[in-house]
């Protein structure tokens, strides 16, 4: 009957102290955020609430495929697809999914907003209707192999175009955007840097340079670090990584002059989340002193993650202020270019399948016309190289457009085979210059 009595009164309270919730994420984070974020969160829910949490991630690849993924299920699913959190891939994977009517709204506690500055660089650090809020910040710039340079006698590049010149060929490192929202943004800078006509010929300048496209953007870092190639376009939290394990004796990190953006890296909670509490608890402790804390102390420092440094910037201006030792701040960086984040968000598909196809799904073929170009220094050839059969003026008929498949899919031939003619053309003409 004791026994009985006790399982009765005491039971319930038994299961309420020892409750587990769950949250799942979708995210293109790497493993050593995934690991540092949840320790530190399950600590402070268990610490604020009394309850054990377990965090589930996910990723498909990287950004852009985390973001196809995510559109595909509310296609078959539009109240909800059972996922809490969208985390990280910088800014316009959030305004696609706002626009798309994916987000739920959370507005912040007023205490916590009141601490984040409307926008760093021009680029705002928050939705003004609360659907998403960028967490840390990101640059992009060049990472480079000290060793490598001082081997080939090769000088410091300086800005985008430079990456473009003849004796980095097959030197250089770049991933493929289809995959990779970090290399992505890169190329949508450097056509917002140097305008479309121009973008484009450096972006087909370093792809001639490139010795070949990788999946993902912490790959390319990884080459550049072994020496596989000696320069790579990067993401601050890789190349600073990189510095981390190598040293900056042997590895560092640029900013193009004047050609950069800082970008928030950002977390919405998606449509019919459904574990939706845990969710906006989850944005509460990211923007903590403790959790933002995390994102750039060392691994093992007072404060710091356990196991890995994340080397990202925190959105909070508080922890520069305070945090006396850290001596980069992305809201000092000066000339960044004026971004517009808007446009980069509404080509964000067409611009992916657009270098995929005059760029990626024909490098072997732009690699030895490029190499041709070099070699007879024709600028006729130069010309047809930098060649490519979209218009400014039509980007925003093909983004108006692109979902529908039929017309999707007559555009990628139409490319692809312009841009196999193209520099096949080239090689061919190229052997008679020879």
């Amino acid at each position: 009957m004791k026994i009985r009595v006790f399982l009765i009164f005491f039971l319930p309270l038994f299961n309420f102290l020892y409750s587990e919730k769950n949250l799942i994420i979708i995210s293109p984070h790497w493993e050593g955020v995934k690991i540092e974020i949840t320790r530190s969160f399950c600590e402070w829910y268990e610490k604020n609430y009394k309850e054990k949490v377990k965090v589930e991630w996910i990723d498909q690849g990287g950004t852009s495929d985390d973001l196809k993924y995510v559109e595909s299920l509310f296609k078959k699913n539009p109240n909800g697809i059972g996922i809490d959190i969208f985390f990280g891939g910088g800014l316009s994977p959030y305004l696609k999914l706002k626009e798309e009517g994916f987000l739920e709204k959370y507005k912040l506690p007023q205490n916590i907003i009141k601490k984040i500055p409307k926008l760093c660089g021009g680029i705002p650090n928050y939705d003004n209707e609360f659907y998403w809020y960028g967490v840390v910040l990101s640059t992009f710039g060049i990472l480079y192999n000290k060793m490598a340079l001082k081997f080939l006698k090769l000088p410091l590049p300086k800005t985008w175009k430079d990456l473009g010149e003849d004796y980095y060929y097959s030197y250089l490192g770049a991933a493929d955007p289809r995959h990779s929202g970090s290399m992505h943004m890169m190329y949508e800078i450097i056509l917002q840097a140097y305008g479309w006509e121009d973008g484009w010929k450096t972006i087909f300048s370093i792809a001639g340079n490139t010795k070949n496209f990788s999946l993902s953007a912490s790959e390319v870092s990884r080459q550049t670090s072994i020496g596989e190639v000696a320069l790579s376009l990067s993401i601050d939290s890789y190349a600073l990584s990189q510095i981390e394990v190598n040293g900056r004796e042997n590895m560092g990190f640029i900013l193009p002059e004047g050609q950069t953006v800082i970008n928030p890296d950002c977390i919405g909670i998606l449509k019919g989340a459904p574990n939706i509490e845990v969710a906006k608890r989850f944005i509460d402790f990211l923007f903590s002193y403790q959790a933002q804390l995390l994102w750039i102390k060392g691994k093992g420092e007072k404060g710091g993650p356990k196991e890995y440094s994340l080397n990202r910037f925190p959105i909070m201006p508080e922890i520069y202020d305070l945090e006396f030792e850290i001596d980069a701040n992305p809201y000092k960086i000066q000339n960044t270019i004026k971004y517009d984040f808007q446009l980069a968000a509404n080509r964000w598909p067409i611009l992916d399948d657009m270098i995929g196809c005059f760029i990626i799904d024909c490098h072997t073929q732009l690699k030895k016309a490029w190499s041709i170009i070099l070699k007879t220094k024709d600028e006729n050839l130069k010309k047809k190289f930098y060649e490519i059969p979209v218009d400014k003026k039509v980007q925003r008929f093909l983004w108006e457009n692109w979902k529908d498949p039929v017309f999707r899919n007559k555009y990628l031939n139409e490319w692809i085979e312009f841009s196999l003619r193209k520099f096949k053309n080239i090689i061919i003409e190229g052997k008679y210059l020879m």
